[in-house]
């Protein structure tokens, strides 16, 4: 059995790819968060065993202290076979169904009761929610040739723009942000701009790729439609930002910011427990839906990232698994 880890932000995860969706996230110490996925994993072979698809682990451990990007896992890349697909989205059936016992058993003052600084469940439940929709995202292919992704990837995002409503909709934000973030089409075309030239500035300083911004405030004139200058000053925007690309690959970021960015379009429902039964009926429809090739398939992203089914798992797994605990301990 390997377990793979690494650290961020003064944080510690530990990955057992061999075993879909069994991550330990965001844990204090490197032992504590080697011991509590040892625990997922001893779970989670249970778990499967129940279900009919047991699985093939060996006993003994390797201990991986991983400094490759996270996305290059090995593990992550072995193809998922049909059957074991299947028994994944059983278990994220039963995990599903802790989420409704949970929610079932809070008062109404529970819902936004969380530790001082902390989040509440209900900012904790969105949060889960969008990493269903992240899922969903990851799992869409990208044309190989990156210039080619990066247009589609802008044509998606102005497609969506022409034919947004006019209502605004709310989307959770960011892990920085604070609860929910209105958008509309022409706030939308702002955040992608900037993200654009944030794009560039790092690029041309020679600093590593821009992160999104984690501030979306709103303007006055947000409720307004975006006009056709705008558009094609986000087209212009891009066409520089591809030309820069051809010296320097890390422009090409910014295709996965245009994904971003048409997503805090899409409209779910206003009710944080609907919106988590919608987002999360998706994202398993999209997962029993896939054929063998797309089980074995590796996405890469027009920046490099990859991407598999095996890998995306975790957002239905473990992720839940860790705030379920979370949401549990904010409502006492």
């Amino acid at each position: 059995m390997r377990y793979y880890v690494t650290s961020s932000d003064n944080t510690w995860w530990v990955i057992a790819g061999q075993i879909p969706g069994t991550a330990s996230e965001d844990v204090p110490s490197r032992d504590e968060a080697i011991a509590r996925c040892r625990r997922l994993v001893a779970e989670e072979v249970e778990a499967y065993r129940r279900l009919g698809q047991a699985l093939d682990v060996d006993a003994t451990e390797e201990i991986i202290d991983w400094a490759l990007p996270w996305w290059l896992n090995p593990d992550w890349l072995v193809p998922l076979t049909p059957a074991l697909r299947d028994a994944a989205v059983r278990r994220m059936d039963e995990i599903a169904a802790e989420v409704e016992g949970a929610l079932d058993g809070l008062a109404p003052g529970d819902w936004d009761r969380g530790p001082d600084g902390g989040w509440s469940v209900r900012r904790t439940l969105d949060h889960v929610s969008g990493g269903f929709e992240i899922g969903i995202r990851r799992l869409e292919p990208w044309p190989l040739d990156p210039d080619k992704a990066q247009v589609a990837a802008l044509a998606e995002l102005i497609a969506r723009l022409r034919s947004a409503p006019a209502e605004p909709v709310e989307q959770s934000g960011m892990n920085r942000e604070v609860g929910r973030v209105r958008w509309t089409a022409r706030k939308v075309v702002r955040a992608a701009r900037a993200a654009q030239a944030a794009t560039r500035a790092h690029v041309e300083a020679g600093g590593p790729p821009a992160a999104l911004a984690v501030r979306h405030e709103d303007a006055p004139d947000d409720d307004e439609p975006p006009s056709e200058a705008e558009l094609r000053g986000l087209a212009d925007g891009d066409t520089e930002l591809r030309a820069l690309a051809s010296r320097d690959r890390r422009a090409r970021g910014v295709a996965v910011s245009y994904r971003y960015y048409r997503d805090r379009l899409n409209r779910w429902p206003l009710d944080a427990r609907e919106r988590f039964r919608a987002i999360r009926d998706k994202y398993r429809r999209r997962l029993a839906a896939l054929d063998e090739t797309e089980l074995a398939l590796v996405r890469v992203s027009p920046i490099g990232q990859c991407s598999t089914v095996r890998m995306e798992l975790g957002l239905g797994l473990s992720h839940v698994r860790e705030h379920l605990a979370q949401m549990r301990a904010a409502a006492g």
